[in-house]
């Protein structure tokens, strides 16, 4: 039986959960650029990964202020 089950916030944190695994699976699985495996950081990289932790950020604030935490 699921923890979750019948309890919408904990649905809601066990999809959460799964999400994050699956970013974390595609992170690791995405194919590394040919100026990166060259070892030539490129600014639009550092600019995409950026702006994912903006969004996450943003995201996690808005979950600590459903649930009625502090930042």
């Amino acid at each position: 039986m699921n923890d979750a089950e019948g309890d919408p916030v904990a649905e809601a944190a066990a999809r959460l959960e799964a999400a994050v695994e699956r970013l974390s699976r595609a992170m690791a699985n995405r194919p590394v650029p040919a100026q990166a495996a060259e070892g030539q950081d490129t600014a639009a990289a550092r600019e995409a990964v950026a702006a994912l932790a903006a969004r996450l950020d943003d995201t996690i604030a808005r979950l600590r202020g459903v649930l009625g935490e502090e930042a």
